[in-house]
């Protein structure tokens, strides 16, 4: 922006103009002054690059990962004994799942709560999580979902590390954690701890967020800024796409993530967990900051995985058996069957071509609306797609199939 000041005169009165006087004559410079002057200025810059390159290490170090500073009361970091690159999930402590352990979204019940009152009610059921690698470790957020240990966080911070470690916040308690199982694609890893009448945060239902509600996060922000809660709004539902989606719709929310709060709860204004935080988009376009864009698993269509995990201790893809694409006939919008890949879709009655425009009476006009449907069915679940062909809607049952090939032996 141009400074206008710049160009205005001085105001003055009158019309006519003052004779000026004879510039007076400039002294000649000493050779000796010119180059006292030059290293004065050279140690000047000298001195300014110092100054700059420290204030850039001290802020460096302050915004280190957290995955530098072991969390208080952490035992040093184990031995490793396995070769670079040779890691693989049985390398991971591992926990046997309990058929028995089964969740449920809480009713959203009663007024809702201050901010205070959420921190207070949630805190005691987050814990900081801690998995060593070989080449160091990391560090994330979790909480407690059963009161004898069972607990979520995020898969990517347990990766490649052989040993995990939970520590409570409500007393910076050290224990061991034991892997009950995960999803990679998803981001979700389900642990447990030894332990008995442990807090439990409350699951919500996502799908009664709506854009504009409130929205709190509580984590711990690089590492050791335990138990920070900042507070937000639903800034979206049902985010897909390569660059923000983990292959289930995301919630976009504008309240503060940063590395340390993954695996945390985001809760909605009664204090339940609508979602997992798990990623938050970052960086520059077109020489714009991206701020405010986190990003967080919805609980609700999470469900079916925690509860699968936590009865067999793998994951599973429940699906119909097709390759297919988001399009449009006739005006209607849905998804396209390009190919049948299980033979039990093609008996049953669905064909190349047909457009599913709906799934057990919920609408399909998008990938991930047919999805919920179909993972809320789980595997060998029964669901109806109500299918456009030659202009004529049809109803064809379907039993879903298990296309996710995960074997472990705990």
């Amino acid at each position: 922006m141009d400074n206008y000041l710049a160009h205005r005169w001085p105001a003055g009165s009158g019309t006519g103009s003052l004779p000026m006087p004879p510039a007076p004559k400039r002294p000649r410079a000493n050779p000796w002054q010119i180059g006292l002057l030059i290293v004065g200025i050279l140690v000047m810059i000298a001195l300014l690059m110092l100054l700059g390159f420290l204030a850039f290490r001290i802020i460096l170090l302050t915004r280190m990962p957290a995955a530098s500073q072991p969390a208080p009361g952490a035992a040093d970091p184990p031995a490793f004994s396995q070769q670079p690159g040779s890691w693989t999930p049985e390398d991971l402590p591992w926990a046997r799942p309990d058929p028995a352990i089964q969740l449920a979204l809480a009713a959203e019940e009663g007024e809702a709560l201050s901010a205070p009152g959420i921190y207070e009610k949630t805190l005691p059921g987050v814990v900081s999580v801690t998995a060593f690698r070989q080449n160091g470790y990391s560090t994330g957020t979790g909480f407690f979902v059963e009161r004898s240990g069972y607990l979520l966080t995020n898969y990517h911070i347990i990766h490649e590390s052989t040993t995990v470690e939970v520590m409570l916040l409500s007393d910076n308690t050290v224990c061991p954690a034991r892997v009950v199982g995960f999803d990679e694609e998803f981001d979700l890893a389900v642990l447990k701890i030894d332990g008995h009448d442990l807090p439990v945060v409350p699951l919500g239902d996502s799908d009664a967020l709506s854009v504009g509600d409130k929205v709190y996060a509580i984590g711990n922000p690089m590492g050791d800024l335990y138990g920070s809660m900042t507070e937000g709004i639903v800034s979206a539902l049902q985010r897909e796409g390569q660059d923000v989606s983990n292959g289930l719709a995301m919630i976009q929310t504008d309240a503060s993530l940063n590395i340390g709060n993954s695996g945390g709860p985001l809760l909605n204004d009664r204090g339940q967990v609508v979602g997992i935080t798990s990623a938050k988009i970052t960086g520059m376009e077109n020489n714009t900051v991206i701020e405010g864009l986190g990003l967080a698993t919805p609980m609700t269509d999470l469900l079916p995985f925690i509860n699968h995990i936590l009865a067999t201790g793998e994951s599973w893809r429940p699906s119909i058996g097709i390759s297919c694409v988001v399009a449009s006939v006739d005006g209607r919008t849905g998804i396209e069957v390009r190919e049948i890949t299980a033979d039990a879709a093609y008996d049953a009655g669905l064909r190349p071509g047909d457009l599913i425009v709906a799934a057990n009476g919920a609408d399909t006009p998008t990938l991930a609306a047919l999805r919920r449907v179909l993972y809320t069915a789980g595997v060998g679940g029964e669901v109806t797609c109500t299918v456009l062909r030659n202009g004529e809607e049809l109803d064809v049952a379907l039993s879903l199939i298990d296309t996710l090939d995960q074997t472990r032996t705990p």
